[in-house]
């Protein structure tokens, strides 16, 4: 079956229109080889079509995103470009704005979201203060002084919990929120609960992350062959099924362009399969975020914070 590229957009609660499939540099290397390495996959992600780029402060390839978007020639209003809050520069919000500002060498931000709900001191410790709520307000500050350099906020890893306690003190509604999703880990009613609260969910890592078991497995592979196209590319097609949008992240020329050719319609069955492959035993946890990569128990400390600190769900069947 033939795929093509997805210039399918989703218009957020801002009314912006974001590119439904965005290319990601989470692992991107700063550093001189590293950074050529780097500018040169997004240039040529640019050239394949991605028009949404997904990148952070923590990821510490803000320049070579500037580089590359200023590189291309694209104009400015045919893209999107995401960047994330570090939990440690959450009591400094507007400084760490402009200074993802200055090092993506652009006019204005399309989003900017807070990457975790907590706050981290310079050593990685959780603070007490401020609390996601009050670096929601401290983010919609930054917004309201600068209208023309900041176009919408939103949130990363967030949950039931941790939404409604910011939605408790917001005037401002997020636009989005971006989270761990894949066929192991759905999050059904995690997007159901956001649907209704009108905030886009964006899936990070929807291919999971290094040696991803969806990548091999027997029956997956079974149905790209069918298709005629890789499993990534099978799986993002299916994804994509859900109304969310994804930022899936490869170095190499053929993923990266197969990453944004897609299936335009799954088979019934097919999509059924993959809604329900986390019901199969063992086939149901996150595979980012867990320490060795084991099943969470809640026990384990992300930042500082435990699952139920976050609200996550520690599930699995």
């Amino acid at each position: 079956m033939a795929t093509q590229i997805c210039t399918e957009k989703i218009k957020l609660n801002t009314g912006q229109l974001m590119p439904a499939v965005g290319y990601g540099t989470w692992q991107g290397k700063p550093g001189s080889e590293a950074s050529k390495e780097l500018q040169d996959a997004i240039l040529y992600a640019l050239e394949q079509g991605y028009r949404h780029i997904d990148t952070a402060a923590a990821y510490l390839v803000e320049p070579e995103v500037g580089y590359a978007v200023n590189k291309s020639g694209i104009p400015r209003e045919e893209l999107f470009i995401v960047t994330k809050l570090w939990n440690a520069d959450h009591d400094k919000a507007e400084e760490a704005f402009l200074k993802s500002l200055e090092n993506l060498k652009t006019d204005y931000i399309d989003l900017w979201l807070m990457h975790f709900p907590q706050a981290n001191d310079e050593f990685g410790a959780a603070l007490e203060h401020p609390t996601p709520a009050e670096t929601w307000l401290a983010m919609e500050a930054v917004i309201k002084k600068y209208p023309t350099k900041l176009r919408a906020i939103g949130v990363s890893n967030f949950s039931k919990k941790t939404i409604d306690e910011l939605l408790a003190v917001a005037t401002i509604k997020p636009a989005v929120n971006q989270v761990e999703i894949h066929p192991m880990w759905p999050q059904p009613e995690l997007r159901r609960y956001f649907d209704q609260l009108g905030i886009h969910i964006t899936a990070y890592s929807p291919l999971g992350q290094w040696d991803s078991p969806l990548l091999t497995h027997p029956d997956i592979i079974a149905i790209a062959e069918k298709y005629n196209v890789g499993v990534g590319t099978l799986i993002l097609s299916w994804a994509l099924s859900l109304g969310i949008s994804i930022i899936p992240k490869s170095a190499r020329k053929e993923r990266i362009t197969a990453n944004i050719n897609l299936i335009k319609k799954l088979d019934p069955q097919d999509k059924k399969f993959f809604d329900e492959f986390y019901l199969q035993k063992g086939m149901h946890r996150r595979l980012c975020l867990v320490g060795d990569g084991s099943r969470p128990t809640g026990h384990e400390l992300v930042f500082g914070w435990t699952y139920e600190q976050l609200g996550w769900d520690t599930f699995s069947i």
